[in-house]
């Protein structure tokens, strides 16, 4: 079920995300994992790991993996995995991703209940993450086997959607503290 989709460039889409986290996740103990899925060798996959590093520089007592420095993506995404969910059982999981669309919709933040299926776009198949999944549109769907195209502004897309979704997530965090 979509829950939030504008555009990083609305002015109100960081108040739309935080509204629908204090709205979907629960205010009490313990604290959701956000995982961040992605990879740091192609400008329009790096999303979810520069979420994961501004969060965790800014959050560090949140439960945050897929950093730049330790993405998870999908050579590594199902060993991770079990590895979260064994220090982890039965925390909600909020994951982070890159997607593509239709092009009128790059820059676009979908948040939705539900999870979402990484390397879907390139014909991975690899297992479903997350209880709520936050993807950004950053490329354009092609038909058939999914390829990068020649979106030569993809990573002012995706640094801006990173630093929307940092910031929304920072104030649902602080919002969160203060009302316990």
């Amino acid at each position: 079920m979509l829950i939030v989709n504008s555009s990083y460039k609305d002015p109100l889409t960081r108040e739309m995300l935080v509204k629908a986290f204090r709205t979907c996740l629960p205010d009490t103990k313990p604290e959701p994992i956000f995982i961040c899925i992605g990879s740091q060798r192609h400008i329009l996959d790096c999303l979810g790991p520069l979420c994961g590093t501004m969060l965790q520089d800014s959050l560090p007592d949140m439960l945050i993996y897929g950093t730049l420095d330790h993405p998870i993506h999908a050579r590594n995404l199902i060993k991770e995995m079990q590895i979260i969910r064994q220090r982890h059982p039965g925390r909600m999981e909020i994951a982070i991703d890159a997607s593509v669309g239709e092009e009128e919709e790059i820059g676009s933040l979908q948040l939705r209940q539900g999870s979402l299926l990484p390397g879907k776009a390139l014909a991975k198949n690899l297992p479903a993450v997350g209880d709520y999944s936050l993807t950004g549109i950053v490329d354009i769907r092609h038909s058939g086997r999914s390829r990068a195209s020649e979106n030569t502004r993809g990573l002012v897309h995706v640094y801006h959607m990173a630093k929307i979704i940092r910031a929304a997530v920072e104030d649902w965090y602080r919002l969160r503290s203060y009302d316990n």
